[in-house]
Parts: C-alpha cells; sequence; structure tokens
C-alpha cells in the first residue's frame, strides 16, 4: 500500500518515514524544532544559496566603495574660485528683457579641463529657481588675474534674485559647489 505525501503529492509506501521526493517527514511534528524543519525539508539549499548571496552583496559593495574612493577627485582635479559678483542689465529697445551674470576669480584650475561642466543657477527667495546656464570650463576660464564674467542668463520675466549657487562638475559628478548671496542693489534694473 502506498500514501500520498501532503507537500508534493508523490506516492510512497505507507511505512516510509520522509517523502523521496520532497523530504517531507511524515513523523509527528510537535518535538521538531524549527530548525530541524528547515533542514529535514531539504530547504537547507535554500539557507545556504541565501548565505552566500548576502555574503556576495556584502563583498560586491565593499569593492564598489573601494572604486569609488579610486575614481575621487584629487586636489589637483578642483577648481578654487572666489564669486565677486552677481550683476544685471535690461534690455533698451524692442522686447525688454533682463540679464544676470556672475563674475570670479578663478584661483586655481586643472592642467586638463576636458571633462569640467560649469553649471551656475539663480534663485530667488525660499529657493526658488530663476534659470541656470550650463557651460564647458573651457570655454569660460582663461589664465587671467581679474574676474571672469560668465553664466549670462536672459529672461523675458524680471527676476528677483536672491543667490546663486556655481557648481563644478567633473565626468558627471558635482567635485566644488560656490553659493553666494547677491547684492541687488548692483543689479540695474532692480532700482
Amino acid at each position: 500500500m502506498t500514501k500520498s505525501c501532503p507537500n508534493c503529492g508523490k506516492q510512497v509506501p505507507d511505512d516510509a518515514k520522509f517523502c523521496m521526493d520532497c523530504g517531507h517527514s511524515f513523523e509527528a511534528k510537535s518535538s521538531a524544532s524549527p530548525l530541524d524543519s528547515i533542514l529535514g525539508n531539504g530547504k537547507i539549499f535554500l539557507v545556504i544559496i541565501a548565505i552566500v548571496v548576502i555574503v556576495g552583496l556584502i563583498v560586491i559593495g565593499m569593492t564598489g566603495n573601494n572604486n569609488n574612493t579610486d575614481n575621487a577627485p584629487s586636489d589637483a582635479d578642483h577648481v578654487r574660485l572666489t564669486i565677486t559678483d552677481i550683476s544685471g542689465y535690461d534690455s533698451s529697445g524692442g522686447k525688454k528683457s533682463y540679464t544676470l551674470y556672475t563674475q570670479a576669480i578663478f584661483e586655481s584650475v586643472p592642467n586638463d579641463l576636458n571633462g569640467y561642466i560649469i553649471k551656475t543657477t539663480y534663485y530667488g527667495a525660499n529657493d526658488t529657481r530663476i534659470g541656470q546656464e550650463t557651460e564647458q570650463l573651457d570655454s569660460v576660464y582663461y589664465d587671467s588675474n581679474y574676474d571672469i564674467s560668465f553664466a549670462y542668463y536672459t529672461t523675458y520675466k524680471m527676476p528677483k534674485p536672491d543667490h546663486v549657487t556655481v557648481e563644478i562638475i567633473k565626468d558627471g559628478k558635482v567635485i566644488d559647489n560656490y553659493t553666494e548671496k547677491i547684492d541687488t542693489d548692483k543689479i540695474d534694473f532692480l532700482n
């Protein structure tokens, strides 16, 4: 005579203590601990696989972090600048337009400017974004001991600027960030 395994439905002999297909125990479960159930039902392989996957993810995570520090920009990769002024003017004829621009002294720049972006964002009160200009650093920077003007942003709606943020981006990552409060007395169209 045979009986059917309640776990997988396989036919097994009446006197079988375990299912030969799935490992299900036919003995009373009252004395078995949860660990015996996990190990006895053939689920040990799932436990081992789970442990291997977790350890693998930890190793990959640690390796990834080490690679990130290897790719971190060195001091030679940074751009050092001081924002000296944020100014603005309006058009005199035709449809009225308003232009904001930033001036800065570049104190140090890398020898190779390939891959560097300068992103300048003008903000109003409460960090409301007015607009931004994104330029290749090599099209903005030249060797000078004087202020360099850049990030000319023009709009037809009169802006009310509060501050500006200049981000230096290298290969898609922000490596330097400068923020400066705007002195609105220096912007012609606001006076």
